[in-house]
């Protein structure tokens, strides 16, 4: 496990060292949606997740906790490459590492060529743990996304699947609109819910999940990005709360 890690780390490191001088990209605009945009070729970006949630909101013993820390590269204008380092708190487990996660993501042309901006995502996750129990995973993203003047409109089409043990693959979606309204501040509302998988599709399961979120993006400086909001459960399978947030940085 630590080896694996320790290579997709390097990995990375390499590829930032290699990679010419940036020229700086559009900042994140959602916390659950995956954008369109991509890092620069050479641009480097450190985004650091936190997730706070309250499984059940008249019970403080369900409250745990979520953290990310996200190194970006561009390696081209229209392909990034990015690792993660994710870490978890429980009142069962306390403090500990979760996984390692590698993302890559492609977009087609420039936004506003075709008339929806179309990326593709991929990404494969390394839990800790027995691989029995804990499954290492591969995700992928088909993204769409629509600026509409100071207005973006955008939608996740998801797929994951466990490759450890025998699963189906799992399908789920995310939407979200978002209003620029001055050069340092948007707002957004975000959607996301399950689908179930391929034994068993549809909204009607006990595990069904969905949330909703309203959310607040504030730029300090150019290079550099807040982002915040509480996303609601709306089914019996949700937390009952979420409070999201990333602090992103362009290099």
């Amino acid at each position: 496990m630590k080896s694996k890690s320790t290579i997709g780390f390097f990995v990375f490191i390499a590829a930032f060292l290699l990679a010419p001088k940036p020229s700086f990209a559009h900042l994140r605009d959602y916390l659950m949606n995956q954008m369109y945009y991509t890092a620069r070729k050479g641009e480097f970006e450190i985004e650091l997740w936190n997730d706070f949630n309250l499984k059940d909101a008249d019970n403080d013993d369900t409250y745990s906790s979520r953290h990310q820390a996200e190194f970006e590269v561009g390696l081209t204008n229209h392909w990034q490459w990015a690792y993660y380092e994710v870490y978890k708190w429980d009142r069962k487990d306390d403090f500990e590492r979760d996984m390692f996660k590698i993302e890559t993501k492609y977009r087609f042309l420039e936004s506003g060529e075709l008339p929806v901006d179309i990326a593709l995502y991929g990404e494969y996750k390394n839990p800790n743990g027995r691989r029995n129990r804990r499954s290492d995973a591969l995700e992928g993203k088909l993204i769409l996304s629509k600026d509409i003047g100071p207005w973006n409109l955008i939608a996740n089409l998801i797929t994951e699947k466990e490759i450890n043990t025998h699963s189906f693959w799992k399908f789920e979606y995310t939407l979200g609109t978002s209003y620029l309204l001055n050069p340092k501040t948007r707002l957004a509302l975000e959607w996301k819910e399950t689908l179930g998988d391929t034994d068993a599709f549809g909204i009607h399961r006990k595990d069904h999940k969905a949330q909703i979120m309203p959310a607040i993006f504030y730029s300090p400086t150019t290079h550099t990005r807040i982002l915040f909001g509480p996303a609601f459960g709306l089914t019996k399978g949700t937390d009952d709360i979420q409070l999201k947030s990333i602090v992103e940085i362009e290099f």
